[in-house]
Formats: C-alpha cells, sequence, structure tokens
C-alpha cells in the first residue's frame, strides 16, 4: 500500500540546486568562524523535524529546546491523533532558525502554560467522576504536566490572541 504522508517530499531540480548553492555560500562565510560548541541531551535539540499525517498532511516543526519531543498529537487538518514525526533521518540540525509566522515550534512549558491544562484537564475529570474541583488537585497535575519546565508544548509563531 503507498502512503505518500510516510515519502520525503522531492523539490525541483532548480530549488534543490538553490539550496545547495545557499549552504555553501553559508558554510565559506563561517569557515573563518571557530565552531560553535553546543553542549546537547537529545538528539532532536534544535532540529527541523518533520511530522505526518495519514489524511496528508505534512509540517515541518522546530524544536527550539534542548529536550525531547512527542512522537505523536493531534492533527490541524483532520483532528485526529494521527500526526506523527516522521522520516527521523531528515531531521536538520538548525540552531539559528528563525521560523516563519504560522510555523509550529516547540518551547519549553511555562508554570502558566501548565495551569492552563491542568485546570482544562481537572475540569474533565471533575465532569467525568462528578466531582469539584479544587486549588489541590489543579496544582498536583500542573506540577506533573511542568515537570521543571522540562516538558515541550507547541505553539504557533507569530500567533498573537485577539482581544
Amino acid at each position: 500500500m503507498n502512503r505518500p504522508y510516510q515519502q520525503p517530499g522531492q523539490g525541483s531540480r532548480e530549488q534543490r540546486r538553490a539550496a545547495r548553492r545557499a549552504a555553501e555560500k553559508r558554510s565559506a562565510a563561517t569557515a573563518s568562524e571557530p565552531p560553535k560548541a553546543v553542549p546537547q541531551q537529545s538528539a532532536e535539540a534544535f532540529c527541523l523535524m518533520w511530522y505526518a499525517c495519514e489524511c496528508g498532511h505534512r509540517e515541518r516543526i522546530w524544536n527550539s529546546r534542548d529536550g525531547v519531543t512527542p512522537f505523536g498529537m493531534s492533527c490541524p487538518s483532520c483532528g485526529e491523533a494521527k500526526l506523527f514525526h516522521v522520516n527521523f533521518g531528515r531531521d536538520t540540525y538548525a540552531p539559528d532558525h528563525v521560523p516563519r509566522n504560522g510555523q509550529r515550534i516547540w518551547i519549553s512549558m511555562s508554570k502558566d502554560r501548565a495551569r492552563q491544562i491542568a485546570r482544562r484537564t481537572a475540569e474533565r475529570i471533575a465532569a467525568a467522576r462528578k466531582v469539584k474541583i479544587d486549588d489541590a488537585m489543579v496544582e498536583r497535575i500542573a506540577t506533573e504536566i511542568y515537570r521543571d519546565g522540562a516538558a515541550p508544548d507547541i505553539v504557533v509563531w507569530g500567533y498573537v490572541e485577539a482581544e
């Protein structure tokens, strides 16, 4: 069975040549500079990674942090939890990547964001079990989500909440 969502994308010949020339220019410009030593704990640190879904949706998500990322998540196109990290060999180390507006990126979890997620989780638990939500429950859940800032969170670069 052909699964196009698992096939690496091929650009046009002109695109590949332009990308190669740009990479050569960058390497020539930085040849006189000493290499930067960046201690990394994770192989996924600062990488551009391909995620794909069975519905055909593909996107490249940047990991802006030195930490692991989830293997799968909900697809923004079909809503199913079938968007998976694919083509690990095509992950590109890009510590100086500047995301374009609308690109999703992995960032480190903040305490406030962990509390928002914990509040929603507590509300679902309370509705299912018909129990009351208390602040201690929300804080316990938030602590598990936050994990001292090591947990990943995904955001859309350039997105601003409307007021």
